[in-house]
């Protein structure tokens, strides 16, 4: 007869010797057991004891009951006096351990149940090492549960407890195939262990096979209806299945015998949130108070039923305290991460992220989610890499690479763009956002056609959605075909009434059309929607500070969506540069120091511009202390490094100054920031000759190039030594070629009045990279200052195929093209610079495309372009006197003779020459007569 049969003998023939009285409770037991009413079966084996307290059986049998129903205090008890009233040995020892467990007691276990003697009956003891090995499992000791469990299974090799006791000690090194064995192990024991059945479904589970642990819950289910443990477990498969409904009958039964179960309290809540029951849900989790804790996603539950009834701060509370205990699951991360973004605080949301990523634990949904934050933060380059890692853990994902795109777009890195496209394509061809990605790469590259034919394949429902709409309002802006572009612009705003791209197309085209009044109007809506939108932010500041007749609307646009929103970083310091421009630093300083600001502050940029302001308005001590802090907040800030070290060396001592600067550079040897202020300091204090010598020692480190190749050159430049400075830029390209290098020492030699070298440096340049487009753009300079219109136009359109949407190339071009004769010429220049002006409304293509403007006839609308560009030369010191002479003609030519006159003499009474100086003489010498 095997030991379990022994084990279970005494049971049975306790059974046959009760008396009446207990036999009845005991009869009544059993069929509140067959019904799953486990509390019934408890009352009627206790009413079953007080009939014969001295039955080790009937003790025994309670305490069982005590311990389904999850009371550990109470079967303990039970179990003690089983044991005193003669249960075997081995049976109770079993038994008092499991609740000594049950309750937690794993320390107390270890000492009141001692390694046996050598005279204790293997069974007894091989119970006892099997119980001290789950206590040292518990309490993280695996080792000594392993030795443990190895010496139970020795001792009593044909009970189950021993193969439990091994199994958990395999599952705590992770051995899953170990364990599994043990549990088979344990149910050839006993193929009836309730215990054993529920840990062989764990591991069924575990290993994916959902029907078959499904199927051994149910054989504990079968012959204990009423057992809590297995209800609550298929019950939890049911629900990770999704089958809530299935689900709710086990729940009920585990409840109705465990009431205060926390498990099927949590369970309950699982089903009520999935059905939407938030307020049930919230009700259930409520009850679970302090248990929460040892529920290890009840946190997680709560946060998202505290989201759903809109309590945002217990939501957060609750996500964050998730991940705070779970700091390598990406669920609590993410639902925080939301919660932040929600909240508008995308940096909170980056870093929640990142420390995920810092751990190993981000998936592939983390990684996009981090780049959404760091794309809400403004960094384009972050949210990039962020994208492209969630990329690399989900490769087949063309959504995802879809996204990558613009996201390098948005961080301008163009060739990226085109990579990244090709293979979401070649991924997921039909996808719409693909589609929509692929259309605007061809719009990047120029190829409009292609551009066409993507939009072309989408289908109507798609093309009439806003993303499609703004992609075809930008193709007909990108073929100057401003009121189509208007219309898809106009549609998108009424498919989305709120949308900003649309307002900021519209903004473009009516700055472009000559609508200044307009375009300010629609930057305005776009702020109150997205107070730190850069393109409408950048619009209204320019003007503000362009000086023209819009000036002080633009600005007043600013500082309301500013007062409005005190506290945005983007608008405070757009509108300081605007009035440190204006002549106001102690209003600008005011502003960037004012608490809100203060209280949102996301880096140094503001700091930097309040040393700025403080300095401008003479308040030393000031700038000081605001330089000071924005290095604190930033250490790898060159800016503010460098604005300290200016700071300081004022003071007349320059050692602290340099030692700042050399403290930089020792871990950031290259900065060319550094660099060049260490140089520039030592120029001001010891003249050019010991900065050149300076310099010449810097260059020696190796670490420090290729940033301190160029300064030689620049300290020469700046000291307006043109020839020298190309030598020296020359003479270091020699050593390291490089675009840079080539641009500068053609501009040297371009102030050294040697046209034909500077013309050579960006030829041997070309030699390497015959395509470079910034080469090709200063090339063609050079020849339009020669006069070489043909070949300056041949190497703008080969500067374009690279840089289609490279304003200054449009705009150069523009020029060069008015420059013909012919009606069809004033056209085509047109074409480039509304274009020019749609990418990039600067003061030199508003004066390129007034005068193409003037010269088609139409003065009035060529007056307000001029304007703008005149009082932006103005703005940066004395007004261009060729933009003068043009602004001039247009005012004269709508009536505005007085205008003219006093646009014209102040810009011929400086002196000096330019192309249209004989133009501009006669025109005044005409209005001055009345002409």
């Amino acid at each position: 007869m095997s030991p379990i049969r022994h084990l279970i003998l005494p049971f049975a023939c306790a059974v046959l010797a009760w008396p009446a009285p207990a036999s009845a409770s005991l009869e009544k037991a059993r069929a509140a057991q067959s019904r799953g009413e486990l509390r019934a079966a408890q009352i009627e084996l206790r009413n079953a004891v007080r009939a014969d307290p001295n039955s080790a059986a009937l003790r025994a049998a309670l305490a069982q009951a005590s311990l389904d129903l999850g009371e550990a205090d109470a079967a303990e008890r039970d179990a003690r006096l089983a044991l005193e009233h003669g249960l075997d040995p081995a049976a109770g020892t079993a038994l008092l351990m499991r609740a000594y467990l049950a309750g937690n007691r794993s320390d107390a276990l270890l000492r009141d149940f001692p390694a046996p003697s050598p005279g204790t009956p293997p069974a007894q003891a091989g119970q006892v090492m099997a119980g001290r090995s789950m206590a040292q499992l518990s309490l993280g000791r695996p080792e000594e549960a392993r030795q443990s469990a190895e010496e139970a299974l020795r001792l009593a090799p044909d009970a189950p407890e021993p193969h439990l006791a091994a199994m958990g000690a395999a599952l705590a090194r992770r051995d899953f195939a170990a364990a599994e064995a043990e549990a088979d192990a344990a149910l050839r024991a006993d193929p009836a262990s309730a215990e054993a059945l529920l840990r062989k479904a764990a591991l069924q589970q575990r290993r994916g096979a959902l029907p078959e642990a499904l199927e051994t819950i149910g054989r504990v289910i079968a012959a204990t209806p009423g057992h809590v443990q297995a209800r609550l477990r298929r019950a939890e498969l049911l629900i990770a299945q999704g089958r809530g409904a299935e689900a709710r009958g086990d729940l009920d039964v585990a409840l109705r015998n465990a009431p205060g179960s926390a498990a099927g309290i949590y369970l309950r809540a699982v089903i009520r949130a999935s059905a939407e029951d938030w307020r049930g849900a919230d009700e259930d989790l409520q009850r679970l108070g302090p248990a929460m804790a040892s529920l290890p996603n009840a946190l997680l539950l709560q946060a998202r039923v505290k989201q759903a009834l809109g309590q945002k701060e217990q939501a957060e509370d609750a996500a964050r305290r998730y991940a705070a205990r779970h700091p390598t699951d990406p669920r609590g991360a993410k639902l925080l991460a939301m919660m932040e973004m929600e909240a508008g605080r995308p940096d909170a949301a980056a870093g929640t992220l990142s420390r995920l990523a810092s751990r190993g634990a981000a998936d592939a949904a983390a990684y996009d989610l981090l780049a959404r934050a760091h794309a809400a933060a403004e960094r384009p380059r972050e949210a990039a890499q962020a994208l492209a890692r969630a990329v690399e853990l989900a490769p087949g994902n063309g959504e995802l690479l879809a996204r990558l795109a613009a996201a390098q777009f948005a961080a301008g890195d163009l060739g990226a763009v085109g990579r990244s496209t090709a293979e979401a394509q070649r991924i997921a061809p039909a996808s719409r956002s693909v589609r929509q990605m692929v259309t605007l790469e061809a719009l990047l590259r120029g190829d409009l056609a292609a551009a066409e034919r993507e939009l072309a394949q989408l289908d109507p429902a798609e093309r009439d959605q806003e993303s499609a709409l703004m992609l075809q309002g930008t193709l007909h802006a990108l073929r100057l075909q401003r009121d189509e572009a208007a219309t898809a612009f106009r549609a998108a705003l009424a498919r989305n009434p709120e949308s900003i791209h649309a307002r900021l197309g519209l903004a473009r085209l009516a700055l472009a059309a000559g609508n200044p009044a307009e375009s300010e109007r629609l930057d305005g809506e776009v702020l109150a929607r997205d107070p730190d939108n850069a393109d409408a932010i950048g619009r209204l500041a320019r003007a503000a500070m362009g000086g023209g007749p819009r000036a002080a609307s633009a600005r007043a646009a600013l500082t309301a969506a500013q007062a409005a929103r005190p506290g945005e970083e983007a608008l405070a310091v757009a509108l300081a540069r605007v009035l440190i421009q204006a002549g106001d630093p102690a209003g600008a300083a005011a502003l960037l120091d004012a608490a809100p600001l203060r209280a949102t502050r996301r880096g140094p940029n503001p700091l930097l511009l309040l040393t700025e302001a403080r300095a401008a308005a003479g308040q030393w001590a000031e700038a000081e202390a605001a330089s000071r802090m924005a290095l604190a907040e930033d250490p790898n800030s060159s800016t503010a490094r460098r604005l300290l070290a200016l700071l300081l060396a004022r003071q007349g001592d320059p050692r602290p100054a340099e030692a700042l600067l050399e403290e930089g550079l020792r871990s950031r040897p290259n900065d060319p920031e550094l660099l060049g202020t260490l140089v520039g300091l030592t120029r001001s204090r010891e003249g050019i000759d010991a900065a050149l010598a300076q310099a010449d020692r810097l260059a020696e480190r190796p670490a420090s190039r290729p940033a301190s190749a160029m300064l030689r050159g620049d300290l020469l430049l700046a000291a307006r030594r043109g020839e020298e400075a190309a030598k020296a830029f020359a003479a270091a390209y020699a050593r390291e070629p490089s675009m840079a290098l080539a641009l500068r020492q053609s501009s040297a030699w371009r102030m050294a009045g040697k046209p034909a070298e500077a013309e050579a440096a960006l030829k041997a340049w070309l030699t390497q990279d015959a395509e470079s487009a910034p080469v090709l753009s200063a090339l063609a300079q050079l020849e339009m200052l020669g006069g070489r219109d043909a070949e300056a136009m041949q190497h703008l359109a080969r500067a374009l195929k690279h840089a289609p949407a490279d304003p200054v190339l449009l705009n150069n071009l523009a020029w060069l093209t008015q420059k013909r004769e012919g009606a069809p010429a004033l056209a085509e220049a047109s074409g480039y610079a509304e274009l020019a002006y749609y990418l990039a409304p600067s003061a030199e293509i508003a004066d390129t495309l007034g005068w193409i403007r003037l010269r088609s006839g139409r003065a009035a609308e060529a007056v307000p372009l001029l304007r703008q560009a005149v009082a932006a030369s103005a703005a940066r010191g004395a007004a261009d006197p060729g933009m003068s002479y043009r602004l001039a003609l247009a005012l004269r030519q709508t009536g505005a003779r007085d205008e003219a006159l006093r646009t014209l003499e102040p810009a011929l009474a400086r002196g000096g020459t330019f192309a249209d100086r004989a133009s501009a003489e006669r025109l005044l010498t005409e209005l001055r007569a009345g002409g």
